[in-house]
């Protein structure tokens, strides 16, 4: 994963047609942003989908509120999303072989102070990610 890439999705919505995004937009415009610090602090490998994967242990009260709301708010606009359980994780490597591990992981204090509704986009070198808008 390249280092501009690196995100932690709160919510997947997959292939939004254009049409939906003002509904998106305000949905996610009414959730209040909230500040605090995430301690990325364990690592692991999913073999269904070859992602290995940073994470955390403790997930802080403000972000289980920022999923929950978002989510909320994104039902109630009728914005589709994958309601699969919330998992704070970042993807370091995709397409890992199996048995693939890191090296231990020293933990990392992220501060968290927006949230924002980001693109991807494939090209020849890959997905990049671009932010659309940012709230916070």
């Amino acid at each position: 994963m390249r280092p501009e890439n690196v995100h932690l999705t709160l919510a997947f919505l997959g292939s939004t047609p254009a049409a939906a995004l003002p509904a998106l937009i305000a949905a996610a415009g009414r959730i209040a942003p909230r500040t605090f610090t995430l301690r990325v602090d364990e690592s692991g490998y999913w073999r269904h989908n070859q992602i290995a994967w940073a994470g955390v242990r403790e997930i802080p009260p403000e972000l289980a509120a920022l999923v929950g709301d978002l989510r909320a708010a994104l039902l109630e606009a009728n914005v589709p999303f994958d309601v699969k359980p919330f998992v704070a994780h970042v993807t370091l490597v995709r397409k890992a072989r199996p048995g693939f591990k890191l090296p231990p992981l020293e933990p990392i204090e992220w501060l968290v102070r927006d949230f924002a509704l980001v693109r991807s986009v494939t090209g020849a070198d890959g997905s990049t990610y671009e932010v659309a808008q940012r709230w916070g």
